[in-house]
């Protein structure tokens, strides 16, 4: 509430009320019953940030395109809730069409729905690009901004067609706003959580430090492992970062986890606690700043605070609340992550967006082709699709009749494929057999149904269905064309993806199953059959990054991770029966080397070692069925020799367990794991990590298949040898032929015996 009147007072009042909410939340915090920690120095001015937001940023994938005489285009943009803007500015860059004309064409530009400028249409203007920059005034500024341009554009003085191909304007998607942010002091209360920490106003990567004593025990890093699995749910597609922090403030916000006898020398002053304990104090150096505290007698004690804040049940108000029982929800269930689709039955539509308006469409001005309906849709990774056609789609849509028969259609894409085009009726069409059309009294609209099916190989963990509606308005000659008016489209949420004929069946390794959607270990959303393998003595960076894992995997699975094991080197035999998630950009380069034979590579300071690559030879042998350990391949591994940093995703079968599986972040330098989780969060790199092993070397990513494959999952009997048998073109060939001689010996020996029945007869 407080953000809000601020964000509406005039420019020259900000910093005056900036300074008043800072000194009345210190006032108001020093009168609570949790202590605070006395800042060290003087407070200085609390500086601004600057942040420079492209249109590409806030959605604009590629120029915006305004078309006909009121062409509108919508972009989105937040405001973080302990920031105010004070002082703001456009940079739009953006090119008319030369046919405009420019005593009744102009460009308007809106912020929530208040003009901000009018661009008219000079002849000047439609030479060229132009560049226009704009102040925009800071009360215009709240929570969640909505940017408006519209084009009002006329070709002629006479009548004219409203969707005329002349009448256009580019805004090109680098077009950028300018913003100073000053930060604001926001009170000590639990409820605005999981603000200010993780503020969903904020489009950019999550980057939460964690603050540990200096020499964290295990169970302080399993405690935080839950939250970092909470948090990068709660990012979702901003993806989550959790730098470590021992025994030293981060900047502004952290999270810090203590107990009474293991805590920062920052919190020596802190009383010791009675309970698991959430808090909120103010930063001891940062006016603006706040730290959660995660509290607790002991390792069990904080461990539960911890569970209490990722499951929600914590009552959130005041400045700190008391755990004294949790209740733990069951053990999830293979495969029922909240943000995968549930194979076994139909999935409706309007189960996978926020609200049904999100399956609705209208044109504003914009055209015949209306702004794509966009389903997000995550699948298992190891749905068995072999030799099966693809996902059934039962699609119902409605849209707002074309004046004609015409170029009215729907087209359906996943992934950017394209899949099918299917033309729109007009009032006055007729009714195809594969169609059922009604007419809606309420709006004269009309509805169709289609039976859609999207091919297997177009199917990936993470899939994005499009829906694009093109429904142009009727031209009946010379000053004769209906007004223009809003077309309207919808997919119904009652259409289903049917997933009920599918099973669960994969050849592994394939890191590109854990580079989109954490695989094998989120098949259990909570991972309760992960065991994550970090050195004996982890630092920094191995915290950073098994941090950064389990907020990658609670971001595909939307859960918090709460039953995962979290084990040391010397105690790796201890999760025979878990997959194995290894930290090994430290001292567990001995482990990797104790697997060695399982192993498709290793990495080490200065020198790089590979298994032979399959040959083409090999790939023959392949083909036609012959085992691989058939073939002579060479007993010495290849040694490469370097200085360089270099990093590696890995994945193998667990050495420990048949059936289950290894994936190990390794790196030549710790410092250089980084690289590979920059490349899990990097939607343009996470695409090239697959097979069993990615190599990341700076922005480059390359990635090979050097060991055997193995399969995790079941099938029918019947459907097991049938798929195993079809890898085998030789040896099934040998059994066909082995069968069709059985069956002819039988028939020429049953023929044989008729034969000689048919003699005796006549003899007698």
């Amino acid at each position: 509430m407080k953000i809000s009147v601020i964000a509406n007072l005039n420019k020259s009042f900000v910093l005056f009320a900036v300074f008043c909410l800072s000194f009345a939340s210190l006032s108001s915090a020093a009168q609570t019953n949790a202590p605070l920690l006395v800042p060290k120095t003087e407070a200085a001015p609390i500086p601004s940030r600057q942040s420079v937001i492209t249109m590409k940023d806030i959605g604009a994938s590629r120029p915006i395109e305004l078309r006909g005489v009121n062409g509108n285009a919508y972009l989105s943009l937040g405001v973080r809730l302990d920031e105010v803007v004070t002082k703001a500015r456009l940079h739009l860059t953006y090119t008319l069409s030369p046919a405009l004309l420019p005593t009744l064409s102009h460009l308007k530009v809106y912020l929530n729905d208040e003009v901000l400028v009018t661009l008219p249409v000079t002849k000047e203007s439609l030479a060229g690009p132009q560049k226009l920059d704009l102040d925009l005034a800071p009360r215009f500024f709240i929570d969640y901004n909505k940017l408006h341009l519209q084009l009002i554009g006329h070709y002629t003085n006479d009548c004219e067609f409203p969707l005329h191909s002349s009448l256009w304007a580019s805004i090109s998607n680098m077009s950028k706003l300018e913003l100073n942010l000053q930060p604001i002091a926001l009170r000590n209360d639990l409820a605005l959580l999981p603000a200010p920490f993780f503020d969903q106003r904020d489009n950019r990567l999550l980057n939460l430090p964690f603050v540990f004593s200096t020499k964290p025990s295990l169970d302080s890093l399993r405690a935080a492992g839950g939250l970092a699995s909470w948090f990068g749910a709660l990012a979702s597609y901003r993806g989550a970062r959790f730098p470590t922090y021992l025994n030293r403030l981060p900047e502004r916000y952290g999270v810090v986890f203590a107990t009474n006898d293991e805590r920062p020398e920052f919190l020596a002053q802190y009383p010791n606690v009675d309970a698991p304990t959430i808090s909120l104090m103010q930063h001891p150096e940062n006016p603006t700043g706040k730290l959660l505290l995660i509290l607790g007698r002991n390792a069990a004690d904080l461990q539960l605070a911890a569970d209490a804040l990722a499951l929600g049940k914590a009552a959130m108000t005041g400045t700190s609340i008391a755990v004294k029982t949790l209740e733990y929800p069951p053990r999830r269930v293979a495969y029922d992550a909240p943000n995968w689709l549930q194979s076994g039955r139909p999935i409706p539509l309007g189960q996978l967006v926020n609200s049904p308006a999100d399956l609705q469409r209208q044109s504003q001005g914009q055209g015949p082709t209306l702004e794509p309906i966009l389903i997000n849709a995550r699948l298992p990774a190891d749905l068995f699709t072999w030799e099966v056609k693809g996902v059934p789609l039962d699609l119902k849509y409605r849209y707002t009749p074309p004046a004609a028969q015409g170029d009215a259609n729907l087209k359906i894409e996943i992934n950017n494929q394209f899949i099918e085009a299917m033309p729109l009726l007009s009032s006055t069409g007729t009714q195809e057999k594969d169609r059922l059309i009604v007419p809606i009294l309420s709006n004269d609209s009309l509805q169709g149904q289609r039976e859609v099916v999207i091919p297997a190989f177009n199917l990936g963990s993470n899939n994005q269905l499009q829906f694009s509606f093109t429904i142009p308005i009727g031209d009946t000659g010379h000053c004769k064309s209906s007004p223009q008016g809003n077309m309207n489209a919808a997919i119904d949420p009652d259409s289903t993806l049917d997933l009920s004929h599918f099973y669960h069946y994969a050849a592994m390794p394939n890191l590109a199953f854990f580079a989109n959607s954490g695989f094998p270990f989120t098949k259990y959303a909570d991972l309760a059959e992960t065991a994550i393998v970090i050195p004996d003595q982890p630092n920094t960076f191995d915290m950073e990054a098994m941090f950064a894992l389990l907020g990658h995997m609670g971001r595909s699975t939307g859960v918090p991770a709460l039953h995962f094991k979290l084990i040391q080197t010397k105690s790796v035999q201890s999760a025979k029966d878990s997959d194995l998630l290894v930290i090994a950009g430290g001292t567990n380069k001995d482990l990797l080397a104790s697997w060695g034979k399982s192993l498709p590579a290793l990495l080490e300071q200065g020198s790089h070692t590979f298994k032979p690559l399959a040959t083409a030879i090999d790939m023959a042998y392949d083909w036609f069925g012959l085992s691989e350990k058939k073939i002579v391949k060479s007993e010495k591994d290849i040694v490469f020799l370097g200085s360089g940093s270099l990093a590696a995703i890995i994945g193998f079968e667990s050495p420990l367990s048949s059936s289950r599986s290894v994936v190990a972040l390794t790196s030549t330098t710790p410092a250089a794991l980084t690289s590979a989780l920059d490349a899990l969060n990097d939607g343009g790199k996470v695409q090239y990590i697959r097979g069993d092993i990615a190599l990341i070397r700076g922005e480059s990513v390359e990635s090979f298949r050097v060991n055997d494959i193995y399969y995790v999952g079941k099938l029918p009997w019947w459907r097991w040898i049938w798929f195993h048998l079809h890898h085998h073109p030789l040896f099934l060939t040998a059994i066909g032929i082995a069968i069709g001689i059985f069956i002819a010996l039988l028939a020429f020996g049953a023929l044989r015996s008729r034969a000689a029945r048919r003699l005796g007869q006549q003899n007698k």
